[in-house]
């Protein structure tokens, strides 16, 4: 059984039923149409959700905010009992988070990389315990809890074995959930599912406000 993503990107706007220059919130679009899957590291690093204890999650637990869309509410109350950790994300939030955040001291991993021609690493595995690993440390990998690697190296202590490059270190937030494009020099349109999602956030601040667009969102099992 896995876990879902569910909900709706809404924004301050005006809508039928309120006077000239009034405004409410307004669901605009549903994750099912923007094609949301499951992204079990980014509920984590996000929402909390499926957590390993890896990260401080960004907005977890918040609950439906009191204002929320009538469409947002109906929605979630469909859902009945099912649904759990329903949160919300703020545009101007997510502008706002620093991707090269790393994860929890104890979220420290071993990565494996490739040394190319041009002597350039490329990532094979963002996270091994294995025997090439074994043999390259000198660690027992089947007796030593990977659990206690933050404790027995410092991130970035690094092991060489020909082309085969294995290094302690942390994952930062974009290793999670790739930032909107345009953000950084680090990330290309389409390069994730969240794309479609902060493309949306980000059209309907240029019209309404950072401020005025959100992500309300809750899952089920």
């Amino acid at each position: 059984m896995g876990t879902d993503i569910h909900g709706y990107v809404e924004c301050r706007a005006w809508g039928p039923g309120l006077a000239p220059g009034e405004s409410a919130w307004q669901s605009a679009i549903s994750l099912s149409v923007l094609g949301t899957t499951r992204d079990y590291p980014a509920f984590d690093c996000l929402f909390g959700v499926r957590s390993w204890g890896r990260w401080e999650p960004i907005a977890a637990d918040r609950g439906l905010p009191a204002d929320a869309a009538a469409r947002t509410v109906a929605e979630l109350e469909s859902w009945g009992g099912a649904a759990f950790g329903v949160t919300w994300l703020g545009w101007d939030e997510v502008l706002a988070i620093d991707w090269d955040e790393p994860a929890l001291p104890r979220a420290t991993d071993i990565a494996r990389y490739r040394r190319l021609p041009d002597q350039r690493l490329e990532l094979v595995h963002r996270s091994v315990w294995s025997r090439g690993f074994a043999r390259a440390s000198g660690v027992d990998t089947l007796t030593t809890d990977p659990g206690r690697i933050s404790e027995l190296w410092d991130e970035g202590t690094e092991w060489h074995v020909g082309n085969t490059v294995f290094r302690a270190e942390r994952a930062r937030r974009r290793d999670a959930v790739p930032p909107p494009a345009g953000g950084d020099g680090n990330h290309k349109d389409g390069d994730s599912s969240w794309e479609p999602v902060w493309s949306v956030m980000r059209t309907l601040a240029g019209v309404h406000g950072e401020q005025h667009v959100r992500l309300v969102v809750w899952f089920d099992e």
